[in-house]
């Protein structure tokens, strides 16, 4: 590595860690404001209080990384800017695409790093962060009233449950599908409306539902019923708390599991495949602030740092926005999963791109 290169990348890191120890900062402060009257009303100790942040800790790094990536593109570009350090090099024959080369491999680097570090830590850390909620933060709290969401559990070998939303205070789901699989292929998949826990009968009610029959993958019989009737599971309410699964919390390869079984008992899989790509799209994040912030402080250096700083947050901002009506737009089935997480990427980077060939040498 070049002296230029170790330069720039040893102001790039300080200023990039020092804007995070900032953002870290604020986040806890304004949290544990936030949560400070939880924590007296549990009669939360110090070590109970420090466990919880701990867990939420990589939480705050990774979503203080885009930003701290930025301020370091901006405030490292714009400093040499004004101390006339870039006037220097570029009378060497450097070019500023060359100047900031090293930093756009650092950022792509963090990039590839985000995704890894949010797989294997962050997901981790807020399943046990959720866990210290509940034990300590809840524990006087009727949890009888949560209601969960996209639960997929196993009946027994060869019958899955699935519920769009379950209401454990009222024993109540709606949006019922039961599979009943023979030989890892779908035999017979009984679509409900509502599905009840009759606690008389220590039996389950469904209502207004619809029975298919399939051989060979292909539907061979619709029986459709308006009223109600009973059904055995082994599965009591009880179940639903302890095993409920939550996609959103899911590390990639544990979507990429869920999804498949979702489609194999034949149910539309659309909003996870969107999360799926999300979670692959979503750590470009620091690549691409670093490809706006560095030309747009290099065409606002004449006036000042902060001026480049407030277009680049504004540019960001938008982004964000952006990838998250991409992902409205794929729930919607607008766009294809793929393209709903990836839309936002393609253009901001096709953005970055032209700013960046356009910049002044």
């Amino acid at each position: 590595m070049k002296i230029l290169d170790r330069y720039l990348l040893s102001k790039f890191i300080f200023i990039f860690s020092a804007a995070m120890l900032v953002f870290l900062a604020i986040f806890h402060v304004v949290n544990i404001i936030e949560n400070m009257d939880r924590f007296i009303s549990h009669h939360m100790t110090i070590v109970e209080i420090g466990k919880y942040y701990w867990y939420q800790l990589p939480f705050f790094i990774d979503i203080a990384t885009p930003m701290s990536m930025l301020l370091a593109a901006v405030f490292t570009l714009g400093g040499m800017s004004r101390d006339n350090e870039l006037t220097a090099i570029k009378a060497l024959g450097i070019s500023l695409y060359r100047v900031c080369l090293p930093l756009l491999i650092f950022a792509m680097f963090m990039s590839v790093a985000s995704f890894f570090f949010n797989d294997f830590v962050v997901i981790p850390y807020n399943r046990k962060k959720t866990q210290v909620e509940k034990k300590l933060m809840n524990r006087h709290k009727d949890f009888s009233k949560k209601i969960f969401r996209n639960i997929m559990l196993q009946d027994n070998p060869q019958r899955n449950l699935v519920i769009g939303k379950y209401y454990l205070d009222r024993k109540l789901g709606r949006n019922v599908s039961i599979q009943i699989m023979q030989n890892n292929t779908l035999k017979e998949r009984i679509d409900a409306e509502t599905i009840k826990y009759n606690s008389e009968h220590k039996t389950w009610e469904i209502h207004h539902f619809t029975v298919r029959k399939f051989k060979d993958s292909a539907e061979v019989s619709v029986k459709s019923s308006e009223g109600d009737s009973l059904i055995n599971l082994n599965l009591r309410p009880a179940d639903f708390a302890k095993k409920n699964i939550k996609p959103k919390n899911m590390r990639i390869g544990e979507l990429d599991s869920f999804i498949s079984r979702l489609e194999h008992t034949g149910n539309d899989a659309t909003r996870w495949k969107v999360k799926f790509n999300y979670k692959i799209a979503f750590p470009l994040t620091s690549f691409i602030v670093v490809l706006f912030g560095l030309p747009l402080t290099a065409m606002f250096r004449r006036n000042s740092i902060g001026y480049g700083a407030g277009i680049s947050l504004l540019v960001i901002f938008i982004y964000y926005g952006f990838i998250k009506f991409g992902e409205i737009l794929g729930y919607k089935g607008i766009l294809s999963p793929f393209w709903a997480a990836w839309v936002g990427n393609v253009v901001f980077l096709i953005g970055g791109g032209i700013l960046f060939f356009n910049i002044r040498q």
